[in-house]
């Protein structure tokens, strides 16, 4: 009896784990996502509507056709349009503000500069900054909020300064044109010829503009600085983030 009875409760907390489980499930795949719909919806909100279960309202685009150099040259500033077709064809088609699917992700785009900015001075910098990458950004004015957000701008905002600026614009010069005459000296180093890893380079360039420009050093003095930012870098994009959307 009291085995029969032990199967039984095994059975039904097996089966009650099973129906929440599914329920859970159901809420967030379906449930959630069209409630979070409706309430933009209600608010005035359009957007593109039926979205898929897998890619939501995103579908794989075909690949541009094939474009002669001229027509390459002419729109080469107007990439966003051809690798965002469909971003593009929704502002024209539901105004600069509208929602749209991503999979589950219910995603509300804002291409309106002042409402840009509004929604950023009221709302903040998502949490995630502050949380999955503190260990990189710390408490920076690029995660921070409130008052402590006012206390850094305030802080940086004079490095800013149109005087400030034309004292850095001779530092990238300098710093560029060493880069170049590098490049000059290798390529006359190897008749003529010379395979340069530009990301690299552009990469010290950066490095050394950066730190020229706050700490006044080169990017020799301050390597060991950058390399282990990059260092932590890598070591933060080999954390597993877990379940995709779970942490919501």
């Amino acid at each position: 009896m009291e085995t029969e009875q032990l199967l039984i409760i095994s059975s039904l907390v097996l089966c009650g784990s099973l129906v929440l489980f599914f329920a859970h499930v159901t809420n967030f795949l379906l449930l959630h996502p069209r409630k979070l719909r409706s309430k933009l919806q209600s608010q005035g909100i359009k957007g593109p509507s039926s979205p898929s279960f897998l890619y939501g309202n995103i579908k794989k685009h075909a690949t541009p056709e094939e474009t002669n150099n001229q027509e390459i040259e002419e729109n080469k500033h107007t990439w966003p349009s051809r690798v965002f077709s469909h971003i593009k064809q929704w502002q024209i088609e539901y105004g600069s503000i509208f929602m749209y699917s991503s999979g589950t992700i219910q995603i509300l785009c804002v291409t309106d500069a002042d409402m840009v900015k509004e929604i950023s001075l009221n709302l903040g910098k998502p949490s995630y900054l502050s949380k999955d990458h503190a260990p990189l950004l710390g408490q920076g004015i690029f995660s921070s909020n409130g008052p402590y957000w006012t206390h850094q701008r305030k802080i940086i905002a004079p490095e800013f300064y149109l005087n400030k600026v034309k004292e850095m614009v001779k530092l990238m010069v300098e710093s560029t044109s060493k880069m170049i005459e590098s490049w000059d000296e290798r390529t006359r180093n190897s008749e003529g010829k010379s395979e340069v890893k530009v990301d690299d380079d552009l990469k010290s360039l950066s490095a050394d503009i950066i730190s020229r420009a706050c700490f006044g050093s080169s990017y020799a003095k301050g390597e060991q600085i950058f390399l282990k930012l990059q260092t932590l870098q890598m070591v933060m994009s080999k954390v597993p983030i877990g379940v995709p959307g779970l942490r919501l």
